[in-house]
């Protein structure tokens, strides 16, 4: 690398390029009048050079960046134009053979201030500026008689030996940073550059140069640190994560322990904040990252990708038993009370464990099927934890398939509904129907209990619950065109379409479009749907109720039973669950369930239907106890309206058009 140099009105300005190169002085000719000029010498900021003397000597000073433009100043006794060997033109270099014997380009090491040392091939010093002596703060006389290896940092010995050999071995130039020893301030951070020197006569020997990067070694660690560092709760965050994984991978394979992570989320976390405030939820959490600390091993690693969500790594796990052992404790440390803005508050958490398999694997990769096997816990129950296997995948990518082919379903008509009649026990008579919905997947037929929970998590529900409202409404106008009389058509509404702001107005159209007499559709609403929030189910039963609309109560005796409920709301029908319906043979306390639904809804004036009847011996106790209306293959199974409606006219169904519901 060469100087610019700018000859003006007498003087000359060398002006060096690049950055931490250290060279040797040379000569440098205008019209006669000589100046000093350097090769390879740079500092962080660069030397101007000006000679005004005939005689060669040079002013050198160099502008240190601070705000009072302070100078460092230094003069040379450059060699004269005539000295060389022949005349010299601009641009030429003459290298100079040895940094020892030339007290000029030591003079400007020292002016430089920064490390500059002259190693042997043993690693002994040989020389070295006071500038170094300073900055590493060691007498001068103590690095003249000392090894390289004697002033660099322990730890880092051995990458600085590999460096020094590597450039003594192919004489190519090395840079690095590197920490070495401090006699004040235990170590200083050098930006290392490791030059070969070969004099005339072939001894080849090391320079090295460098500057004190110290303060940029510790604000970028700082900087780090804090990128891997959650601000809230000061535990790691997905950036760690990301790195102890890829440690992990790239370390000896033969050395690895089994390595596991846990995926935790506080159950009901959103009610803390919204009851007491954000600021308490905040304080929970930063409590909850200290007692996690403190709960598992030196070696693994908590952090928290966010929300009420954290993970732990563990590190070299003996046994699944001690990573389950670890999950228990955490629980329990989570279950302790949190005594937060005066109140005590419990918290429950569900955690997903994924070991890691014998190949490579992302951060990624692990921490989704942590997160498949923390929703597995939740779907359990909650404040329980739950290990990945190879099934959930399984489960949830066929979920994932059918939630999408649903969409598809919808717009290719392959859903429809299916009737099952309601019969009257004792005289077998027809008095209504159930619509129930069914799909007719390219693949074979899904059942509802699969792909309704998928419709309601996903919203579609609200589309599919309205247009199966509408369809019964208007199947049941087109049963009475063509002379099939019946009662009523009860269709099921879900949870979440029943909260949906646009369900009455769906339901207001269907009764509308169709024609049909309000009161001959029923609404089958469960206990949950209807407890959820009480005084709004309430408003909306009302205000359906006043078009003429009646409801039953689906899977009677499965959620929150109490006679307030029953008392509160404008119910016709209770359903009896065929839970109960299925064990009551066998069991005494299953037909005393069964017994007393049907005397509760005789007090309270409403009708009981008994579900998923399917024996004479079921149909029998039943009828002894005096159960008006039941369903079940025990009488028919679902069928498509064409069915019904032949079953109708070759007499196998009697039709009673009188209204069951009637009170």
């Amino acid at each position: 690398m060469r100087c610019e140099c700018q000859y003006r009105d007498g003087f000359c300005s060398a002006i060096p390029r690049g950055r931490n190169r250290i060279g040797f002085p040379s000569i440098h000719t205008h019209g006669g009048q000589s100046c000093f000029r350097t090769i390879n010498a740079v500092l962080f900021t660069g030397f101007s050079c000006v000679n005004a003397d005939p005689r060669g000597s040079a002013r050198c000073s160099r502008q240190t960046g601070q705000a009072n433009n302070h100078m460092t100043s230094f003069t040379y006794d450059a060699v004269h134009a005539g000295n060389a060997p022949g005349p010299v033109r601009s641009g030429s270099v003459a290298t100079a053979t040895t940094l020892a014997g030339n007290r000029d380009a030591w003079a400007l090491l020292e002016a430089w201030g920064g490390l500059a040392l002259h190693v042997s091939e043993t690693g002994n010093i040989l020389q070295a500026t006071s500038a170094s002596a300073d900055l590493l703060a060691f007498p001068r006389e103590y690095l003249l008689d000392a090894s390289i290896k004697d002033i660099i940092a322990f730890d880092e010995r051995e990458r600085a030996a590999h460096l020094l050999q590597a450039c003594f071995r192919d004489g190519v130039s090395r840079q690095a940073d590197i920490r070495f020893a401090n006699a004040i301030n235990g170590t200083r951070w050098i930006d290392l550059r490791i030059c070969r020197h070969v004099t005339a006569e072939g001894r080849a020997s090391l320079l090295l140069f460098g500057a004190d990067v110290t303060k940029w070694a510790q604000k970028l660690h700082q900087l780090t640190e804090q990128s891997l560092t959650d601000p809230l709760t000061g535990v790691g965050n997905r950036a760690l994560i990301r790195n102890r994984v890829e440690a992990y991978f790239t370390g000896d394979a033969s050395q690895r322990g089994r390595f596991a992570i846990a995926l935790m989320d506080l159950d009901g976390f959103k009610k803390i904040n919204d009851s007491l405030g954000h600021e308490i939820g905040d304080i929970l959490l930063k409590e909850l990252s200290q007692r996690l600390v403190a709960t598992v091993r030196s070696r693994d690693t908590v952090a928290r990708l966010g929300g009420d969500e954290f993970v732990i790594l563990l590190d070299d796990v003996s046994s699944e038993e001690a990573a389950v052992g670890m999950l228990e404790q955490i629980m329990r440390v989570c279950r302790q009370p949190f005594h937060l803005a005066g109140c005590q508050v419990r918290v429950t958490t569900s955690i997903g464990l994924a070991f890691a398999s014998g190949v490579r694997e992302t951060d990624a990769q692990l921490l989704r099927r942590a997160d498949r096997a923390m929703y597995e816990a939740k779907a359990q129950g909650n404040n329980r934890y739950c290990l990945y296997s190879s099934e959930l995948d399984h489960r949830l990518n066929e979920q994932f398939r059918i939630e999408q082919d649903l969409f598809e379903a919808v717009l290719n008509g392959e859903l429809f509904l299916h009737y099952q009649p309601i019969f009257r026990v004792g005289p077998d008579t027809v008095c209504a129907v159930e619509a129930l919905m069914r799909w007719e997947h390219p693949a074979g037929s899904i059942s509802p209990e699969v792909f309704v929970p998928l419709a309601e998590s996903n919203g579609l529900i609200n589309h599919l619950g309205a247009w199966a409202i509408r369809c019964a409404c208007a199947q049941l106008a087109a049963w009475k065109a063509n002379g099939v009389a019946l009662g009523y058509v009860s269709v099921n509404v879900s949870p979440v379409q029943f909260r949906h702001p646009g369900f009455i107005d769906s339901v207001r159209t269907a009764i509308r479009d169709t024609g049909i007499d309000p009161h001959r559709l029923v609404l089958e609403i469960t206990e949950g749907a209807l407890m959820t929030d009480p005084k709004a189910a309430g408003d909306l039963l009302t205000e359906l109720g006043a078009l003429g609309i009646r409801f039953a109560v689906d899977d009677f005796g499965t959620g929150y039973s109490s006679l307030s409920y029953l008392r509160r709301f404008p119910l016709s029908a209770l359903k009896i669950d065929r839970s109960f319906v299925a064990d009551m043979v066998d069991s005494p306390h299953a037909r005393t369930i069964v017994s007393a639904v049907l005397s509760l809804a005789r007090e309270l004036g409403l009708v009981a239907i008994a579900e998923g009847v399917e024996t004479e011996a079921q149909c029998d106790l039943l009828a002894a106890q005096r159960c008006e209306l039941a369903q079940g293959w025990r009488f028919a199974k679902a069928m498509a309206p064409n069915d019904f409606e032949d079953a109708v006219r070759t007499g196998r169904f009697r039709l009673d058009a009188a209204d069951a519901l009637a009170g």
